[in-house]
């Protein structure tokens, strides 16, 4: 189980960077996409995604205990892929994950066939067994039991089960209440007995409540452990029909604390503590104000805690920061960087190890670029030597990874093709631009030029994103083409109206039906204003006259 964050750890939300240095409000947006995963930035298109089965769970449930009716309208095809990820981890938990889920809108996350398939993982001896555990003593028995009851309850099969079944299960779970020290299987046994219908054994309902004087003193692991000891305890108390002797006064300031932080499925169980020992609504709208924000479109929550930040979302940050001027000092960056070097599992391909070695360079300040930089963008299995209207893109991404790397790269083979649909022409514009990066802006071929490309920057409606777009205006300003009055109304219905996103007020949308935040276009944006002197106010304010 990870770490409590707040108020059972030190913090969760330091971000990236030295705490002392004084940023501007824009440049402190990237701390929202520190991946509490490996420390990397991540891309912001990750934050349209939900949670996965089991957070997604949590939160849903949290939102229900507080007194919210949360409705969920998730496409036949995203139910489809929850399921099939739920069930892959367990074929007992990832269906009772799924509860909340069908609860609130998608009732394709369970069918009919459910209750029968996990009837099936019934045994004669009247527990059940889930074999993503790959465990059959007394604790995964009855977790699995556990789970398997709350499901068939839910679809309302419970009073179906055959009398002997039923008979069978109650008698081993009372059987076992005998052997339980441990809380975790307290509660999940004095659960399953109440789901049954059956009493809780009183030697159970005398278990104490778990300590919480010595709290302040407890490591990080142990007081998460506690949470969870609390939270079995509260199950058990409330299956027996009795209130649980719960301390507000400690687990209070932890919600309050870490509200913002919390996973969810930790955040629940406190929520659940606190609402069955009588606390306050008002202690709980932190929770609300957390949940109603990580809200998506379609009901659901996203998860901040699970994306993965990469090289490559990292280097498009720092990027930007040099574009507005911000400093990319960023030790945490680079503490990232070196975990994953060091760890064994960095990826080994050409353009991964380019990028890390890219951002290893401009988080540390420039310098000489290193051997395996230089051999690297020398390489044409990396860095293509002759560029096509198919292989325009990566040449250029990778161009300008070299150029980061401090790598002076030669210039490639230019084909020829016609710029004569959109998709053409961003390729043809995508050379002009990578050339310009590369420092060979003298190179570009003579069939393309700014007249070609000026027939197509006054119409953004032909293009597909926001990004593409902006590289052909970008060509065409390198080319030689004016800001006219033309042009910058065409840019104010192409670029302009796509900027910000909830969390993220100075990056911009992919565009073209796709309302994510993106780096990489941010970065084209941006770009194009440098290029005409911020005369179109897109770069943060002050970036004009310190960037570079």
């Amino acid at each position: 189980m990870a770490a409590i964050c707040a108020a059972l750890v030190v913090s969760c939300t330091s971000g990236n960077g030295d705490s002392g240095r004084r940023e501007p409000a824009d440049a402190r947006q990237f701390d929202l996409l520190v991946s509490e995963q490996n420390g990397y930035y991540y891309h912001p298109f990750l934050r349209q995604e939900p949670a996965g089965p089991q957070a997604q769970s949590y939160a849903l449930r949290t939102l229900s205990e507080l007194g919210r009716d949360p409705r969920t309208g998730m496409a036949e095809e995203r139910v489809a892929s929850f399921r099939r990820e739920a069930l892959e981890a367990s074929p007992l938990w990832g269906r009772e994950w799924l509860l909340p889920l069908w609860r609130t809108g998608a009732r394709e996350a369970l069918g009919a066939g459910d209750a029968a398939d996990v009837n099936r993982l019934r045994t004669a001896g009247g527990w059940y067994v889930d074999p993503a555990l790959g465990d059959d003593g007394d604790a995964a028995r009855l977790g699995a039991t556990w789970a398997a009851l709350e499901v068939l309850d839910a679809l309302g099969r419970l009073p179906e089960l055959p009398a002997a079944d039923r008979a069978a299960t109650v008698s081993w779970l009372r059987a076992t209440a005998g052997r339980v020290r441990a809380l975790d299987q307290a509660g999940a046994l004095a659960r399953s007995l109440h789901l049954l219908k059956e009493p809780v054994p009183a030697p159970l309902t005398r278990i104490a409540v778990p300590r919480t004087d010595d709290f302040a003193d407890l490591t990080p692991e142990t007081r998460a452990v506690r949470l969870d000891d609390t939270y079995s305890y509260v199950l058990l108390q409330e299956a027996a029909g009795k209130r649980p002797a719960v301390d507000r006064r400690i687990w209070e300031p932890v919600l309050r604390d870490g509200a913002a932080t919390l996973p969810y499925e930790q955040l629940h169980n406190l929520v659940h503590i606190l609402k069955a020992a009588g606390s306050p609504d008002s202690a709980f709208a932190p929770v609300l104000k957390r949940l109603d924000g990580e809200r998506l479109d379609d009901g659901t929550v996203r998860d901040p805690d699970a994306y993965l930040g990469s090289p490559d979302a990292s280097l498009f940050v720092q990027r930007l920061r040099a574009l507005a001027g911000w400093s990319r000092e960023d030790p945490a960056l680079l503490t990232a960087l070196r975990r994953e070097e060091t760890s064994g599992e960095a990826s080994q391909e050409g353009p991964e190890r380019l990028n890390r070695a890219a951002l290893r360079t401009v988080t540390e300040g420039g310098g000489d670029a290193s051997g395996p930089a230089r051999q690297l963008c020398a390489d044409p299995r990396v860095l293509p030597a002759t560029v096509t209207e198919t292989n325009a893109t990566p040449w250029q991404r990778t161009a300008l990874t070299c150029a980061d790397a401090g790598v002076t790269t030669g210039v490639p083979e230019i084909g020829r093709w016609r710029a004569d649909t959109p998709e053409r022409v961003v390729a043809a514009a995508t050379v002009v631009v990578g050339l310009a990066d590369s420092g060979r802006r003298d190179a570009v071929p003579s069939w393309i030029d700014a007249e070609t490309l000026k027939r197509w920057a006054l119409h953004p409606d032909r293009f597909t994103s926001v990004y593409g777009y902006a590289l052909v205006v970008r060509a065409y300003a390198l080319l030689g083409g004016r800001l006219d009055a033309a042009l910058r109304e065409a840019l104010g219905r192409g670029v302009t109206p796509y900027e910000g996103c909830p969390g993220l007020p100075g990056l911009y949308r992919v565009g073209g039906g796709d309302e994510a935040c993106d780096l990489k276009t941010t970065w084209s944006v941006w770009t194009l204003d440098r290029q005409l002197d911020g005369a179109m106010g897109w770069l943060p304010a002050g970036a004009t006259k310190h960037g570079k």
